[in-house]
């Protein structure tokens, strides 16, 4: 197989990303990709070396900006579970966020 381009290469690496947070061994992910993708041990080192330093970038996020990003997503699943008649999950959304931003209930 020729070689890959950029756009392949990007969206290779975030696949392996999602078999490394899965807990995919590098033997099992340089089978994978040489199964899909025809590359050789080689490439799939790369593209597991790439993935785990986006691994690496996702955690070195500060405390601020999880916590702003963690308080969104639930956010919005206490809005959905309310907009599917859902309480139990909206009130556990909500006193999740409560808990995060440290207000007493």
């Amino acid at each position: 197989m020729g070689k890959s381009t950029n756009a392949e290469m990007i969206s290779r690496v975030r696949e392996v990303y999602g078999l490394l947070v899965k807990s995919y061994s590098r033997f099992e992910i340089l089978q994978y990709a040489a199964e899909k993708w025809e590359v050789s041990d080689r490439t799939g080192d790369i593209y597991i070396q790439r993935a785990r330093e986006l691994i690496q970038q996702d955690s070195d996020i500060e405390r601020p900006q999880w916590l702003a990003a963690a308080i969104a997503r639930l956010v919005k699943y206490e809005q959905k579970a309310g907009r599917e008649d859902n309480l139990q999950t909206a009130i556990k959304a909500l006193e999740t966020q409560a808990k995060l931003l440290r207000f007493d209930l």
